[in-house]
């Protein structure tokens, strides 16, 4: 029981120092393993202890590898994630999650999974350039873009063909007025493409944020006792806003958001009405400290969907798959 106790409490202590691994501001630098070290002891961890989490870490990525070889790539996910937000930098982490993802896609033809395939696959290339894995996931992923842009190309072949004569008797007639506006309009779908794909990023980020809020949740309201009825109605109440919000997107999913952080501000003051024990005031920093990085990303996010709706504005309808987006309600 000690040894369990130990580890839940190294594992509170780790998640407020972990959000400062990739900065909290445009212009903050990521910490070092080192100064996340530093800074762990400097909210009470012993070096022991910081010690038995950095093996945690290694035990749960071991157990990554060994479901990924089981093809248990959910499994595998859930377990490299465990290990990264120990040690953000821990070596080979970031491809297992790469593979994993890649995997995961060719099994559910989950494009989302894809993308968090090629994320990893970068991430980890960002510190380790010689990483096979990091580069045959991209590699495959290329390919892939590659023949599907392939395939299309050779459908298109036969309607190339049967308008070509018609084509040239109209290209001298065309081939002036369109050669500016041609280029600036390749340019601008470029550029759609672009910010639409940084959009779909920093989305991913803000999610990422507010599961790992969502997933302190449980700890808070244990710690606070499971004898309070309108705490328990409560935690009932944010678990199926939650179910609800995940199979929704756009505003709709965005309001449901804002319900949810309303649903978490009443349940940090109930917990602290019933509660002043040192684990709930953990507890309750760190969830504050998630939600600062919620605000943070949230932010990051609308910046990118400006950029991609002034683009859109721009093409004037000439690209009917790119649609103006909501913005994620930032309070």
């Amino acid at each position: 029981m000690e040894e369990h106790y130990s580890e839940e409490k190294f594992k509170q202590h780790i998640r407020t120092v972990v959000q400062k691994a990739e900065g909290n501001s445009m212009d903050e630098r990521p910490l070092t393993l080192s100064e996340l070290k530093e800074l762990a002891i400097s909210m009470g961890m012993s070096e022991g202890e910081w010690d038995e989490l950095q093996k945690k870490a290694i035990v749960h990525l071991a157990t990554a590898e060994k479901h990924l070889k089981a093809r248990n790539f959910e499994d595998a996910i859930a377990a490299a994630e465990l290990a990264t937000s120990i040690n953000p930098y821990l070596k080979n982490s970031n491809s297992i999650l790469a593979k994993s993802y890649q995997m995961l896609s060719l099994e559910d033809k989950d494009t989302q999974a894809l993308q968090k395939a090629e994320y990893y696959a970068r991430k980890e290339l960002l510190t380790d350039p010689n990483d096979q894995v990091a580069i045959n996931v991209l590699s495959a992923i290329n390919k892939s873009k590659k023949n599907a842009g392939a395939a299309s190309t050779s459908r298109k072949k036969i309607i190339m063909i049967a308008s070509a004569i018609i084509g040239l008797m109209l290209i001298g007639y065309f081939a002036m007025s369109t050669k500016a506006s041609g280029q600036s309009s390749s340019q601008l779908e470029n550029d759609l493409i672009v910010a639409e794909e940084n959009m779909f990023s920093k989305f991913d980020l803000v999610q990422t944020a507010i599961n790992q809020r969502n997933n302190m949740l449980p700890d808070l309201f244990a710690a606070a006792g499971g004898q309070h009825q309108d705490l328990s109605e409560l935690n009932n109440e944010i678990a199926s806003l939650r179910k609800k919000a995940n199979q929704l997107t756009g505003e709709k999913r965005f309001e449901l958001e804002g319900k949810i952080d309303k649903k978490v501000a009443d349940a940090k003051q109930l917990v602290k009405t019933y509660s002043d024990g040192k684990d709930v005031a953990t507890l309750l920093v760190q969830i504050e400290g998630a939600e600062n990085r919620i605000a943070f990303e949230k932010k990051a996010y609308n910046d990118a969907v400006k950029e991609y709706n002034i683009l859109v504005k721009k093409s004037k309808g000439e690209y009917p798959n790119y649609e103006i987006q909501p913005y994620f309600n930032a309070e």
